[in-house]
């Protein structure tokens, strides 16, 4: 008897444990984070929390991970297909880093995380500074909304950041990107200077990219057309293609012409070869029915 109560407690103490759940899911949900563990990579600048990819660390909920409130790409990294993605924020509005919701674009001269120029309020000329360089005119440089609106001779800004990635065998490779607050593409801000000076020109010598008004120093130190450039086609090109592809196609037309009377030639002498062949076989066996009546004739008259 007391055997047997001992397991009914022994099992009533499984089924117990068994119905216990953690106070947290499998993609971190709930989980304790504190705010200031957010980070950047100092290699690669990446932005860093105690929190999943698809998480944030919520003060507001005594700081846990709770689900991301936004996201500024369309296919969001860490998400699968099972997952709810968050939502886009709507225009004026941008979404920070860790996902904690969509917030007015920030006004000239705010604080603004590394390289983020859509969390940046544009300027009201943004239409004509706006690049491929900026978002609409305006730029996050040194964690600061600017503008990119500085022309020739004015003072201007110099953004480095330095980007370190790991090779297959531990290897480094650092990619520096410099960006400045000048007008885009017709100047750039000159190290020596600390002013904006004008872009140069296809074929002029460079050191950065952004020394050219095409964005792209080439290996050889002069400034080229970016790769993604369509390829110029002059117009005598255009005429030679033309006239090559005419020719080429008369050509094929005259030999395929001069093959096939040559063949036809063939056949037509083939087939006469045939008849004149089945003409002289009908001679000869009317020249051997003639001489075998003739015999035959012969014969008669000697017996009569």
């Amino acid at each position: 008897m007391a055997l047997l109560t001992r397991y009914s407690r022994t099992l009533l103490i499984c089924v117990l444990l068994s119905g216990i759940r953690p106070a947290f899911s499998d993609d971190g949900i709930g989980l304790p984070c504190s705010a200031n563990n957010d980070h950047l990579d100092p290699a690669s600048h990446k932005f860093l929390s105690d929190c999943s990819e698809t998480t944030f660390c919520s003060a507001a909920t005594n700081g846990t991970c709770q689900p991301r409130q936004c996201r500024r790409d369309e296919f969001p990294f860490g998400f699968t297909n099972i997952t709810a993605l968050p939502a886009l924020c709507q225009n004026g509005t941008y979404c920070p880093d860790e996902g904690s919701g969509c917030k007015p674009l920030l006004a000239e001269g705010n604080a603004c995380q590394l390289d983020r120029d859509d969390q940046c309020a544009p300027p009201p000329n943004w239409i004509d500074v706006a690049s491929n360089q900026n978002f609409d005119g305006s730029l996050c440089l040194q964690s600061t909304c600017t503008y990119a609106n500085m022309t020739l001779g004015q003072p201007c800004i110099l953004d480095d950041v330095t980007y370190i990635d790991m090779g297959p065998n531990g290897e480094q490779f650092s990619n520096t990107v410099t960006r400045h607050n000048c007008q885009t593409p017709q100047f750039y801000c000159d190290a020596s200077l600390k002013a904006c000076v004008p872009t140069k020109t296809l074929g002029t010598s460079c050191i950065t990219d952004q020394e050219c008004q095409s964005f792209n120093c080439a290996p050889n130190g002069v400034c080229a057309d970016p790769p993604e450039t369509p390829a110029r086609v002059e117009a005598w090109q255009i005429v030679l293609t033309g006239l090559s592809v005419v020719i080429a196609m008369v050509a094929t037309v005259i030999m395929l012409t001069l093959v096939h009377k040559r063949l036809r030639l063939q056949r037509y002498r083939e087939i006469r070869e045939y008849y004149e062949e089945q003409m002289n076989l009908r001679k000869s066996l009317a020249a051997l029915h003639a001489a075998a009546a003739d015999r035959y004739t012969d014969e008669k008259h000697r017996r009569d």
